[in-house]
């Protein structure tokens, strides 16, 4: 019953602001993840071209979606004073004005990435490729913004949400840096007696 009652007690627009900072960036690792491993050999197999590429494209809207969400939740919040002008210029707001930049330009980033993944077809395979790098930049961005300025960083489950998640997108990163994306897997020999 004491549980019930302190989710009560918070404020609506503030944990709607943690949640969707929180759900937002496991989408933007889901969407790392899913972009990475779009062509391996393991994926191939699991799911045909087009469904590979849908699945990695809503991972990434549905992403964007929910960190825009975050910014409306944290300016209908009355903890912390941000504007609508603070959510798209870096340097606005008072509160950790250096780690809500970085937000801020992350968010940004993952904007222009999701406008050059729209247009690909009219920019060139060259020119989309050398932006679409880019969203390694938004993953490490949005760590260093929600571990510097998220009010849950403190927690041993949210300090865990951060490590589990860096070490799967650069444990996925290295094999295909290393592998290349379509290294055969390793097929397991029959066990003989």
């Amino acid at each position: 019953m004491s549980i019930v009652a302190n989710i009560t007690e918070v404020p609506f627009w503030w944990l709607m602001a943690r949640v969707t900072g929180i759900v937002g960036y496991l989408l933007i690792v889901a969407s790392m993840v899913s972009g990475v491993v779009l062509h391996t050999r393991l994926v191939q197999r699991l799911a045909s071209p087009v469904a590979r590429m849908e699945w990695h494209r809503i991972l990434a809207v549905l992403g964007l979606a929910l960190v825009a969400l975050h910014g409306v939740a944290l300016v209908m919040d009355n903890y912390v004073t941000i504007t609508w002008l603070d959510l798209v210029t870096p340097g606005g707001t008072e509160y950790r004005p250096l780690w809500v930049s970085v937000g801020v330009l992350s968010m940004w980033l993952m904007v222009i990435i999701s406008l050059t993944a729209m247009w690909r077809k009219h920019l060139g395979a060259g020119f989309w490729k050398a932006v679409h790098l880019a969203s390694y930049g938004v993953f490490a961005t949005a760590t260093v913004h929600g571990v510097m300025a998220g009010t849950d960083s403190n927690q041993p489950w949210m300090l865990g949400i951060y490590v589990a998640s860096t070490g799967l997108v650069a444990g996925v990163a290295a094999r295909r840096l290393i592998a290349g994306p379509n290294a055969p897997l390793r097929r397991r020999r029959a066990a003989t007696s």
